[in-house]
């Protein structure tokens, strides 16, 4: 069977819920997904941290999707104060992270009916299976991917990678002192405190219990557990991790390890047990899918698609507006660093709504049945976004504004001139504002966010030649960059004489009358870009030297961040980005 129609509960599977998807849930001031099976083992997913729990969503969401179809039901969920959970009222501790584990599986027992749990556990996640399984008497097996049990080596591998982010980026962070960061995730000083003195010991798993081990390639720490584990006489089992590096690589393209996913359902199959047919199904339990916070409430929506959101509105007053917040690339719909969490809670303070979301085949929304592989870009996402803005439409009469950044801005740009119903748009450092029907997209999305000044810097530079010498670049690859970038140079050059005759003068013809489309509408559209990563190249591709075409539009601006990276990291950039949006939504309801 197809594994989109797998995963949409549509064939020959073992789901006992009404619903063919997995099911959100709020408990314990946390969010979770249930995934319904009738087995009498279910799995409690312990995520790993920040940066590499955004890169591993969509992955963690197909391994449940597969296990429900093998009778293992499941839950994922965010530890506190991560995610889309709320956080706690002092500081957080790994403690408070382990007490979330067990409060998930107690969750998952009330819902599914199963008694035994297996901690499945991803990076310095393992940490909190491994606990957690050892406190948890009905304790089935545990899973441990990639992971981390030596606190001090994590953080130093965390701060490594910090590293080699922040280097190649001439911008000021403006982290707080002495902060564990990755990738504009900030850890809780608490936290980072508590892991710093981690150092898990496996001897306190049961030796009865069974152990699977996905080992990255070449790790020996993965290697030195499965023995240790094997040299007890545990039964342990070690896969291969494939596409590790590639998953954690970013969000830009999804590689998902197929395979190794059918053996991770196949494995805890094996721990089921069929319970006896004079078992009373277990009670029916309210599907709670609201959280209250400081000043605002959040309700976890599910379309009839499948698409899965979070509306999050003020605690007392009458939205004057809806934002929606559209996916850059496959990063969930909590935002890179969770921003969009972040933007939606503090926008509610202002009397703002909002709508975080994810269209199909991203973060916690499936694949639809007829749609493609590779989704950025493609007509999929915006039919996506017409659905959800008939579905905001029925939650709220306020104006609706479209905000997305990268590939989300071209899909908050391209439905707004679609939808009648949309009043504004924020673009956020758009790469394309118009999309080359012959650009392949694969490329384009690997090729990253950089500005042309970086290319021709790296062009006559020493360690460039150097690079090319020992064979490091890759020449393909290269080439297509370069020709590309001479291609849209000359384009830019003769595009004024010859108009429609280039390929520029026809993508510029795209753009001008879908802004038209929007001035005649009278939507404002706010294009926000940085220095840094190219999207200023490409507002003066088609707008000019100095933006001065951008004049033509009365409704079009343009705003320049200064000291900002492609996905917005520095504290400071974030909040001024917080505060453009809360602008433009106030524009919209006082009818500026």
């Amino acid at each position: 069977m197809d594994r989109k129609n797998a995963e949409l509960g549509q064939g020959d599977n073992h789901q006992k819920s009404a619903s063919p998807y997995a099911i959100p849930v709020a408990f314990n001031r946390m969010l979770g997904h249930v995934h319904h099976a009738d087995g009498s083992t279910g799995v409690v997913f312990c995520n790993p941290w920040g940066f590499d729990e955004l890169c591993t969503r969509k992955f963690h969401r197909l391994v449940a999707a597969e296990m429900a179809r093998n009778g293992i039901s499941s839950i994922r969920f965010d530890y506190p104060g991560e995610g889309d959970s709320l956080p706690l009222e002092g500081p957080v501790s790994f403690e408070s992270w382990i007490v979330a584990a067990l409060a998930a599986g107690a969750e998952l027992r009330q819902r599914s009916g199963c008694d035994r749990i297996v901690y499945y556990g991803m990076g310095i996640g393992a940490a909190v299976a491994v606990k957690a399984g050892c406190r948890d008497p009905d304790l089935a097996g545990v899973i441990l991917a990639g992971a981390s049990l030596n606190g001090r080596r994590y953080l130093r591998e965390v701060a490594l990678r910090e590293k080699v982010i922040e280097d190649g980026i001439d911008i000021e962070f403006g982290y707080p002192s002495g902060a564990t960061v990755l990738a504009a995730y900030v850890m809780d000083p608490q936290l980072a405190m508590d892991v710093k003195s981690l150092d898990v010991e496996l001897t306190d798993l049961p030796d009865d219990r069974p152990v699977l081990v996905l080992a990255r390639p070449d790790n020996l720490s993965d290697r030195q557990i499965t023995d240790q584990l094997k040299s007890r006489g545990v039964p342990v089992e070690s896969l291969d991790f494939d596409h590790y590096g590639a998953m954690l690589d970013g969000v830009v393209t999804s590689p998902m390890p197929l395979e190794l996913i059918d053996k991770i359902a196949l494995w805890t199959q094996q721990l089921n047990e069929t319970k006896p047919e004079t078992d009373a199904s277990p009670a029916p339990v309210d599907t709670v899918r609201h959280l209250n916070g400081d000043g605002f409430c959040e309700t976890a929506e599910q379309l009839d698609t499948g698409l899965f959101g979070v509306f999050c509105q003020p605690a007392h007053d009458t939205p004057s507006a809806v934002i929606v917040f559209l996916n850059m690339a496959y990063a969930p719909h909590t935002g890179w660093g969770g921003l969009w969490v972040e933007a939606a809670r503090h926008l509610a303070l202002d009397g703002i709504a909002t709508f975080r979301v994810d269209l199909s085949n991203i973060g916690d929304s499936p694949a639809h049945p007829e749609g493609p592989e590779q989704v950025i870009y493609s007509r999929r996402q915006l039919d996506d976004v017409q659905i959800v803005i008939a579905h905001v439409r029925k939650l709220i009469k306020a104006p609706i504004l479209l905000a997305g950044g990268c590939s989300g801005a071209h899909s908050a740009l391209y439905a707004g001139a679609e939808s009648p119903d949309v009043a504004g748009v924020v673009s956020i450092n758009q790469l394309r504002l118009v999309l080359d029907p012959d650009e392949d997209i694969e490329t384009t999305l690997k090729a990253g966010a950089r500005p042309i000044g970086d290319y021709k810097r790296r062009a006559f530079s020493t360690q460039t030649y150097r690079r090319l010498l020992a064979g490091e670049i890759n020449m393909v690859q290269a080439s297509r960059h370069i020709t590309g970038y001479a291609r849209a140079y000359l384009s830019r050059i003769f595009s004024p004489y010859l108009g429609g005759l280039t390929r520029l003068g026809r993508l510029k013809g795209e753009l001008f009358a879908l802004l038209k489309t929007l001035e005649r509408r009278r939507v404002p559209v706010t294009f926000v870009i940085c220095r840094t990563d190219g999207s200023l190249d490409q507002h003066v591709l088609y707008f000019g030297k100095d933006l001065r075409g951008a004049a033509a539009f009365g409704h079009l601006r343009h705003i320049i961040l200064e000291n900002a990276d492609h996905t917005l990291s520095p504290p400071s950039v974030r909040t001024e980005v917080i505060d453009i949006l809360r602008r433009a939504a106030h524009d919209l309801s006082s009818g500026r």
